[in-house]
């Protein structure tokens, strides 16, 4: 059975109880009505069976909201790898659209898409890496990790997020060099990890604003879903709790019903609060395209059999990969492709491969991230 017969289905339910409600709704009121007459007790009871009728029934609404706004436009493509990138948008900027974490919001970068960015500023030389020492042949024996900024570029041309970053390392600056243990030894002080954070907010937002301000948002991914369910868990929350407090002072049997309806209307709308917006949400054509190109791309590099048998054609294209591959949250396998395929004596020259290698720099930003952004 696939998963429309079973939406059908739900639906046939649905409607069935909402039948019932409405017939046992006009039973009252045409007793009532005819001159009939219930006592306090039976009518409760009536009305606490049809109350918690109700509640189970609204219970649903998350699917109706679902089938209105959540599902998915068809698309025509279903390939399963991309051998190349599928757009020349900046790392950050696919990352906030299709970044890995299965919660994170559209439009919402992250720490991937933040090391991604200082990675691509190296790929198109704005920095550069300087004074890297190796112990012989072996390239986890590097000491530590120092940037430069190229003075000779033009950061005019640069995206704000982009130059956010650059104005955050600029603060660590000694002598023209950038020390990545210095930044990650400051993250101890109170004041260096306040700073951080609102740098790390301030690149996050700009990203964002980049995405809104263009446009892309909205063109690839409609929300109007997601904030129906949330209003509907914040809702369904509170009738429960209401009714769970208003059980505990009835004696009548019939509110056990509605003590066992109330609990499974706060269930589904608890689970309604936390869910992915990607749920209720739906990306719209264009949006499910660009995400299916990226996915795609994405399972390709994050399979290392694949990109050892379909390798990029130069280093300039592994070091984009890899800046890509990182946004995508997926590098492990690019580094490890890039190591079967490359001497050992250009990924020493490389200056993407050795910012990654060993997750070393970007363990550093990584770390000092969620230790600024930890609650005080």
């Amino acid at each position: 059975m696939d998963l429309k017969e079973n939406i059908n289905q739900i639906l046939l339910i649905f409607i069935f109880l909402i039948v019932a409600v409405s017939y046992n709704l006009i039973y009252l009121f045409q007793y009532m009505s005819y001159g009939g007459y219930l006592l306090p007790y039976d009518f409760n009871t009536y009305l606490y069976l049809i109350l918690a009728v109700l509640m189970v029934a609204g219970s649903f609404i998350p699917l109706v909201i679902y089938l209105f706004y959540g599902r998915e436009p068809e698309i025509d493509y279903n390939a399963m790898y991309e051998y190349d990138l599928p757009t020349d948008d900046p790392p950050a900027i696919v990352n906030a659209i299709c970044g890995n974490s299965g919660y994170k919001k559209i439009g919402i970068p992250d720490i991937d898409g933040f090391n991604a960015t200082i990675m691509d500023l190296i790929d198109r030389n704005y920095l550069i890496l300087k004074d890297v020492q190796f112990d012989g042949d072996d390239l986890s024996s590097h000491g530590s990790v120092f940037l430069e900024i190229n003075t000779d570029k033009d950061v005019s041309s640069l995206w704000e997020f982009e130059r956010v970053i650059l104005d955050f390392l600029i603060e660590y600056e000694q002598d023209g060099i950038i020390s990545m243990d210095l930044i990650s030894e400051s993250m101890s002080y109170i004041e260096s990890a306040e700073f951080f954070r609102e740098t790390y907010e301030k690149w996050a937002y700009e990203v964002k604003q980049t995405l809104i301000n263009d446009g892309n948002l909205k063109k690839a991914f409609l929300r109007k879903g997601d904030k129906y369910i949330k209003i509907f868990g914040i809702l369904g929350l509170a009738v429960a709790l209401i009714a769970q407090v208003f059980i505990r002072v009835n004696p009548l049997a019939a509110v056990y019903y509605m003590g066992v309806s109330s609990i499974i209307l706060g269930a589904s709308s608890a689970i309604s609060i936390v869910m992915p917006e990607k749920i209720a949400g739906r990306w719209t054509e264009y949006g499910r395209e660009y995400y299916a190109h990226w996915d795609s791309f994405k399972t390709y590099v994050e399979d290392f059999s694949l990109i050892k048998e379909y390798p990029p054609n130069s280093v300039n294209l592994w070091n984009r990969y890899l800046v890509y591959a990182t946004a995508l949250g997926v590098a492990h396998g690019v580094k490890k492709a890039m190591e079967f395929s490359l001497p050992k004596d250009i990924l020493r020259e490389n200056d993407i491969y050795m910012f990654q290698y060993d997750n070393t720099p970007t363990s550093v930003l990584t770390n000092a991230i969620n230790s600024a952004l930890e609650p005080d």
